[in-house]
Order: C-alpha cells, then structure tokens, then sequence
C-alpha cells in the first residue's frame, strides 16, 4: 500500500511518521541516514472515545485538531509521512494461488482476493507481496487489505493537514519491523508478537521472517481499568495509577493474592486472555503440523502500554511455557532516541508500532530479516 519510497545514500533525511491508535495519535519526527533512525522528537495526541473506532475515523473533525495539535507540539516541517492503521477489519494473510507473473497477480489481486474479504474487493485498499515458495504449480502470497472506509478518511484528514503520504500499512507490519531491527539474526524462525493496546490486543504470528497470522482479542488493557473502576468505583486515573502499581509476579510467587484484592480482579481477566492467544498459537502450530511444515513458536514480544504492567512478561512465560520479553525499542543501535523525553524512554513498548512505521524508507533499502526458501511451505488460514 505504499505510494512512493526514496531513501538518500549518505545524506540525512527527515521524515514523520504517524500511528493512528484507538485512544491517541502518536507521532515519531527524526531523520534517516545509512541504517540508523535517529527520533527527534515523539509526541502524542490522545482522543476521545469513539473518535476513532476499529481504525476507522468516526470524528475526522477531531481527529483533525489532534493531528494538528501533535504536528505542532513536534515542530514537524517534512511533509512526508508513512502511516499506520488498524482494526479488526484489515487483514493480513498468506494464501497461495496458481504461479503467475507479478504483472498477471498486480491485474487479478483483485478478484482472487474476493473470497478472503468480509466484504467487496473494490470497497478495500489491496495490496500483495509474494513470498519464497519452493512449489513449481503454486506461489505463496502474503495478501493485505483495509477497507476503504478505514483509509480514505483517514487520507483525507492527513492531506487537509498539509502532508504527503509515501505509505499507508498495517500496524502490525510496523510493529514486526521494529522487532527485527532490534534483534534481526537472533530471532527463532517462528515467534509470536503480542499487542496489549487500550481496545484490544492483536496478536501476530511471523514465520520465516514473513507475517502469517493476526488475530484480535477483544481483551486488552483498558478491560483491567474498566474491571478496577467498576467494582472499586475508582476514577478513570485512580484506575490507572491502580493498575501500574500491580505486580503481577506476585501471582506466581503466591498463587492467590490474598492481600491484594485489585491484583486478584484483573487476574481471571488476563488468564482468559492467554487462554485466547494460546488458542490462537495451537491452531497456527497445529496447521504446520498437519502439513508437516517447521514453525514451533520460540518466543513471544510484547509490546503496547498494556505490555508495561510489571511482570506481565513473567507472567506470560509462565502461564504459556514460552520464552516472552518486552520489546524495547531504544535498546538497540539502530533507533537512536534525540530529544526523547526520559518517560518516553522507559515506556518504550507504547512506541513500537510508529518507530517501526518509521523504520520503513529503511527497510525498503535493504530488509533487515528476509525469508529463506522452503521446499514446500505451509500456509496458514487467519485464525477464527
């Protein structure tokens, strides 16, 4: 789904990049130049309710004067930005068809992608990539879609703010692509990212460096705040402060949290939610077994301002029996933080999506993780 991509040699390049969440609008301005994004500046806009809603824009007018605002509070003067949606509506998914030459796919996407839409191809924005495949009568496809009731107001809102948009792709794409310029040669063949957002929490699955499974799960960190503030009648920040101040690794050192009767509310809550992604990770695992294809799931990152609880990683670990890590974003040499406020450091997990959308213009120089070829790979339905 991009429009156009340039990416200077030597020289540095500012650019912006703009994350449209369900809470807030987020906002990373920096510079490219060789390998390496250095962040001048994050800034976030927060909405309101139902301003935007599964991704789509319900109150442009609003979410017009957030833009505005961030663009300001950041000092943006590039015009160019790479953007990034959401929603339960999009979608991302390998699906194999009949080889063909990537002219002949670019003319019939369209109709091969009706049957894997909830709607109309002509009402969604379709975009394609072909991966490695090692079957001479098929090729794999990673197909990628939004409905255009997601992406045409949000255009619209962002050239009325005076920019010019170079790509417009899936969260999930610029979350993935954060955690392999982080970790790159170091990640397993087939690892899990997790997105415990203020919505909902998606989770992603990437196999032989390529995306092949999302899902969303309609559990996610406003839930617990929502659970706090309706049994304690907590305010919406009594909420809040509550729920940084829980450990959930005293869950596993004392099974039931006797004393701790916030901690024992929100922990029924996030079990349901493990339970939905281990169903999520069992039947992606369970299709490459059943077609006899590699892809055991070695690690899970998290990520998202839910993912920022203490010991929501541990706990995850524990209660999945796979290896899990918050991703931090600034940990590596390859996003280099400027004029970061020391709180946005810490909380680096909430910016993975936006520095990964801003890592673009990088990637699209050289990958920083490429898939390999397979004799014969699997592919994976998005999970129900």
């Amino acid at each position: 789904m991009s429009r156009k991509s340039r990416l200077s040699g030597g020289k540095a390049e500012s650019l912006l990049a703009i994350d449209f969440g369900a809470s807030c609008i987020k906002l990373c301005a920096g510079t490219i130049q060789e390998r390496t994004l250095q962040v001048e500046r994050l800034t976030e806009a927060p909405l309101p309710p139902d301003a935007i809603r599964e991704g789509a824009i319900l109150d442009p007018e609003t979410v017009y004067k957030a833009l505005r605002a961030a663009l300001s509070h950041a000092s943006v003067k590039t015009k160019r930005v790479y953007l990034s949606v959401g929603g339960s509506q999009t979608t991302a998914r390998p699906i194999r068809l009949p080889r063909m030459t990537p002219q002949t796919l670019q003319k019939s996407i369209q109709f091969e992608a009706t049957r894997y839409l909830p709607s109309a191809a002509e009402e969604h924005l379709i975009g394609f990539h072909i991966l490695p495949s090692g079957n001479e009568e098929q090729m794999e496809v990673l197909l990628v879609a939004a409905p255009r009731s997601t992406t045409d107001p949000l255009m619209e809102v962002v050239e009325r703010a005076g920019l010019e948009p170079q790509l417009l792709e899936l969260q999930p794409f610029g979350a993935l692509r954060t955690v392999q310029a982080l970790y790159g040669a170091t990640l397993p063949f087939a690892y899990a990212l997790v997105d415990l957002g203020s919505e909902h929490t998606q989770i992603t699955v990437a196999r032989n460096a390529t995306l092949v499974l999302t899902r969303f799960i309609p559990i996610a960190s406003g839930t617990l705040s929502a659970a706090l503030k309706g049994y304690f009648h907590y305010t919406d920040e009594e909420a809040e402060q509550v729920k940084r101040s829980l450990n959930l690794t005293d869950l596993l050192q004392a099974g039931q949290p006797q004393e701790n009767p916030p901690l024992r509310l929100v922990q029924p809550i996030l079990d349901e939610l493990i339970r939905e992604i281990r169903r999520s990770l069992n039947y992606y695992q369970s299709q490459y077994q059943m077609q006899g294809g590699r892809g055991q799931i070695e690690r899970l990152y998290l990520y998202g301002g839910g993912a920022q609880m203490q010991g929501m990683s541990a706990y995850f670990e524990y209660k999945l029996g796979i290896p899990a890590q918050l991703v931090e974003p600034f940990s590596g040499d390859v996003i280099v933080p400027g004029q970061v406020h020391p709180e946005q450091l810490e909380a680096g997990a909430s910016w993975v999506t936006v520095l990964g959308t801003a890592l673009a213009p990088l990637e699209m120089a050289a990958p920083f993780a490429e898939p390999v070829e397979e004799t014969e790979p699997a592919t994976v339905q998005t999970a129900a």
